[in-house]
């Protein structure tokens, strides 16, 4: 079994600026990584969408965008883009080898509704990976650890513990 690193943080904590630090690392230490980057795209400092990104390649389309009044697939405040669900799960069950596998982020959509990449998640644990990293809201720490009970877990935010997850991933 490989180990699973996380971020685990609310909205707005830093959640995906650590996992882009995290992926610089990797690139600094010549390590290679698989997985999904999903970065917020903002227009006059208000988040409007947000991005997957294929990790390493960073090719992007648009996961969701604010919902509008007669959207299908809503969730939450967002209108979820099928296809673009449909694109990342395609590659991430392409179960090719890398040092560091990352899955930014895994949500209510994956550990409560069986959709998005959920498929991805009983295989964490045996990705052809040497660790896995992934990012998750504050109110699935439960899940996690009910369902990866030796998950390490940092909050973004604390310098300290951000250096000791890089430092956990390549050092």
């Amino acid at each position: 079994m490989i180990p699973i690193f996380s971020i685990c943080g609310d909205s707005g904590e830093g959640k995906t600026r650590l996992v882009s630090a995290v992926l610089a690392a990797a690139k600094q230490h010549n390590r290679s990584t698989r997985g999904v980057f999903c970065p917020a795209v903002f227009k006059g400092g208000s988040k409007i969408a947000i991005e997957v990104r294929l990790v390493p390649g960073m090719q992007s389309r648009i996961l969701m965008r604010l919902a509008q009044p007669g959207d299908a697939h809503d969730f939450g405040k967002w209108n979820m883009d099928l296809e673009s669900i449909a694109w990342a799960r395609e590659y991430l069950l392409d179960l090719q080898p890398a040092d560091l596998w990352v899955i930014d982020e895994i949500g209510p959509l994956e550990t409560e509704l069986g959709q998005g990449w959920a498929e991805i998640l009983p295989l964490l644990p045996v990705l052809p990976a040497k660790k896995v990293l992934v990012s998750f809201r504050s109110s699935l720490r439960l899940w996690f650890l009910q369902h990866y009970p030796g998950i390490n877990i940092t909050s973004p935010g604390q310098p300290e513990a951000e250096a000791a997850l890089i430092k956990s991933l390549f050092g």
